[in-house]
């Protein structure tokens, strides 16, 4: 979500309040090496990746009636302050955004539909067995391959705009108005290239994407982009920004092993209770120092 405050003299910084999340992990200043243990852990692996960004603009204008505002706005009224919000997710009577990948080609080749693997955070994957890797396993390389794919975009997006004003008597007023603004669906065709190791082990590559999308209403004009329109209200000018990003993985289940210092452990909260059941098993393996 990007945040605009605008003033007579330009932008001016926000700061907002941030929190700490709490891992149940501890990072100690020194590491002991007889609590530091080998795990064996059962993973996927990234193989390749590749970011795609990308962004689009249309100019949009929208009217504050005196009654969206709650006041009127004489002509001669200054705008002294404007903040603008905006975000692509569903609030306040807005669908949201949706960003939507299809993968139409792979190396020329139309993906085999069926059943869609589900990757760590429910990530859909495309099983990439069918690509024949033989010819460059033999040099012990990996395989090219060339993603052919179309990204959706649509929906709309909130906007909320508040700021001050300077009436022609020197009062002041303030406004803050929520409005939905449904802007044109696009859809982008992208071509990645990426590198898969061999298809014929056990554990197969697969290929899977997420993206992400921000939306910025940016004044160009600061406060002057905010003008009255002679009948109380306020007609406002600006460019609504699209910033979409997308990754995308070659990822294949490993096994690993990896050093550790023990299992996440939560603090201890208080309550009647005297014990709680475990939400993870103990260790059972043998430790094995050569």
């Amino acid at each position: 979500m990007a945040k605009n405050v605008y003033g007579q003299s330009g932008a001016l910084h926000h700061k907002d309040n941030c929190c700490t999340a709490n891992t149940g992990c501890i990072t100690p200043e020194t590491y002991d090496p007889e609590v530091i243990v080998s795990e064996c852990i059962f993973v996927e692996k990234v193989y390749d990746s590749v970011v795609i960004k990308d962004e689009t603009d249309e100019v949009v204008s929208f009217n504050l009636t005196s009654t969206d505002l709650g006041f009127c706005v004489p002509t001669g009224s200054k705008i002294l302050k404007v903040t603008v919000n905006c975000t692509t997710k569903p609030k306040g009577g807005s669908t949201g955004t949706t960003v939507t990948p299809t993968v139409l080609t792979i190396n020329g080749v139309t993906p085999p539909v069926g059943p869609t693997p589900t990757g760590p955070g429910g990530i859909e994957q495309i099983d990439l067995s069918f690509i024949d890797t033989s010819e460059c396993d033999e040099l012990g390389r990996g395989t090219p391959i060339i993603v052919d794919q179309e990204i959706t975009v649509a929906g709309e997006v909130l906007v909320t705009i508040s700021g001050t004003i300077l009436l022609p008597d020197k009062t002041k007023r303030t406004f803050c108005n929520d409005v939905v603004i449904d802007f044109d669906d696009f859809t982008l065709r992208k071509f990645v290239k990426l590198c898969i190791p061999s298809t014929f082990a056990a554990m197969k590559p697969s290929l899977a994407e997420f993206c992400a999308i921000l939306c910025d209403f940016v004044l160009p004009l600061g406060t002057d982009s905010l003008t009255p329109d002679g009948s109380g209200g306020l007609d406002v000018n600006g460019i609504l920004v699209l910033c979409l990003i997308c990754e995308k993985k070659v990822k294949v289940p490993v096994q690993l092993c990896v050093l550790s210092t023990g299992f996440c452990d939560q603090q201890e909260q208080g309550g009647l209770c005297v014990e709680f059941p475990r939400l993870f098993p103990e260790q059972v393996n043998v430790e094995v120092i050569e």
